[in-house]
């Protein structure tokens, strides 16, 4: 390794990096050549991954858990971890790439992603995956619209006996997010971050706690879901959803002040996340087997611990649609120009895109099989296949370059615009790197094309559902009943521990 320049960088100003010194090492704890002066530690972006991506996810496990068998759906979930979380750390690498090798990425980035791209494909890849980019936040932020809402039903249900139209609860959550959606970037609203992963956390606790509570009533009675192909084709896709937060993963290591320390948060944050989602999965199937809908939550019968879960859910999911939306909003504004400052053509953009993402939410609502769709496409892109060809060709293009310098074919101080082709990349990578790679992203292309062939004969063929908006057109705002029953468990749905059938939600259809 030759020496290594490192550089101060100031966010606040958008200065151009100062040197500060020209032959010292990177430090031992990190192979980063940059710091941000204002930036976040190495722990504050682990508990931003871990606010990005448990929550929404873990809540619909134990039915995928279910729907693809213990044994498998546990491996599918230890291969999840492991694959994301690599590609999680090749995200990183990709970034400090850029950094050593374009200066201007040293200072603020509003679309790291597609510039990634842009420097690993070219011109193509960056617009193909900004517009995924998009796409990907913005259906994520209408999967956590609408569990945040059917959270507030339920509570409201329960606890006060107002059967509340779930529709309005999806616009009076968007107009509460509203304000907090003009922050610039995961640097302004680290607290969200703090009670996102705490709140998560807790959730989880709660729901292993009153699994095993039920365990004594449901086991007995216990009825296990039938295993079929398709139906672990959709578990892949919900799964993946889990583990689905790399669409936010350059920005939060954007906004460090170490980038060099970003895989130390990635492996950090998916320790615990693996932890977590094995232990919920595996408690709720125990417990409740086939009766679980849609989430675990309803089928836990202590009505506090579901309440309380209920709540540290949507805690966890509000400020996590902030999270999600930023680097939604950021590119958007990057594609019309919009000044990296506040004003009000930013609040005007953002104002229209939270609009949008309500209006969609109000206009899908088959919960279940949305996540499904969502996980097995874009996040199966996002999360399992392009940051590993992004790092593919950019590492075989940089070893191209050194090779090409060495050779006198490009001298040091030419504009660094090499790129690398397929035979580049098989030449320049190591053959066991290369084959991790293919397997990794062999897992993530064949699971997410099944599961998303799934998904979409799913969503064609079941009953349809009226958007919200063409019920208040057809009844007005009339009370409706959307969830708050108990999804008691046994194989007919019927058994408690309060010994009274009539509060089971299948005696209610």
């Amino acid at each position: 390794m030759g020496s290594k320049r490192v550089y101060t960088v100031n966010s606040s100003d958008g200065s151009l990096p100062k040197k500060v010194s020209d032959n010292s090492m990177a430090s031992t704890d990190s192979s980063s050549t940059y710091h941000n002066s204002h930036g976040i530690s190495w722990a504050m972006a682990a508990v931003f991954i871990v606010g990005d991506m448990m929550g929404a996810g873990m809540i619909s496990l134990p039915l995928s858990l279910g729907r693809a068998g213990l044994i498998a759906g546990c491996v599918l979930i230890l291969l999840a971890s492991l694959f994301s979380g690599y590609t999680g750390c090749q995200l990183g690498e990709n970034w400090e790439m850029m950094q050593n090798r374009w200066p201007k990425y040293r200072t603020h980035c509003r679309r790291p992603y597609p510039e990634m791209a842009y420097r690993a494909l070219g011109n193509w890849a960056r617009q193909a995956v900004a517009v995924c980019l998009v796409v990907s936040q913005f259906l994520i932020a209408c999967v956590l619209l609408l569990i945040s809402a059917e959270n507030f039903t339920n509570l409201l249900n329960t606890f006060f006996n107002l059967h509340l139209d779930f529709c309005i609860f999806i616009v009076a959550i968007a107009l509460i997010l509203w304000p907090f959606s003009m922050l610039q970037s995961p640097m302004d609203f680290w607290q969200l971050a703090v009670i996102s992963a705490a709140s998560s956390t807790v959730a989880a606790g709660l729901i292993v706690f009153g699994a095993s509570w039920d365990m004594s009533a449901c086991v007995p009675y216990r009825q296990m879901p039938s295993l079929e192909t398709k139906q672990f084709t959709l578990a892949y896709g919900t799964i993946v959803f889990a583990f689905g937060g790399h669409g936010a993963f350059p920005t939060i290591q954007h906004d460090m002040a170490n980038p060099g320390q970003f895989n130390k948060s990635v492996i950090s944050s998916y320790i615990l996340i693996t932890i977590v989602y094995l232990a919920v999965s595996i408690t709720g199937l125990m417990a409740y087997g086939d009766s679980m809908v849609d989430t675990v939550i309803p089928s836990i019968q202590l009505t506090w611990v579901a309440q309380t879960i209920n709540v540290l859910i949507t805690a966890h999911i509000m400020p996590t649609i902030i999270i999600v939306l930023s680097p939604l909003s950021q590119q958007v504004e990057e594609w019309i120009k919009i000044p990296n400052q506040f004003g009000a053509r930013r609040a005007l953009v953002r104002t229209l895109i939270l609009f949008c993402v309500c209006f969609t939410a109000l206009s899908v609502l088959k919960l279940g099989l949305f996540l499904d769709l969502v996980g097995a496409t874009t996040i199966t892109l996002m999360t399992m296949l392009l940051p590993s060809i992004f790092w593919l060709f950019m590492q075989a293009s940089a070893k191209k370059r050194e090779d090409l310098i060495k050779m006198g074919q490009v001298q040091p101080n030419s504009p660094d615009v090499e790129t690398a082709s397929l035979a580049d990349v098989w030449y320049y990578t190591p053959k066991m790197l290369l084959a991790f790679n293919c397997i990794s992203l062999t897992f993530g292309l064949v699971g997410g094309l099944t599961s998303a062939w799934s998904a979409i004969e799913a969503l064609i063929f079941s009953e349809q559902v009226a958007p919200c908006y063409v019920n208040w057109f057809r009844n007005g705002f009339n009370a409706q009943i959307a969830g708050g029953s108990l999804n008691c468990c046994g194989a007919f749905k019927n058994i408690t521990h309060y010994g009274n059938p009539d509060q089971c939600a299948a005696f209610h259809h």
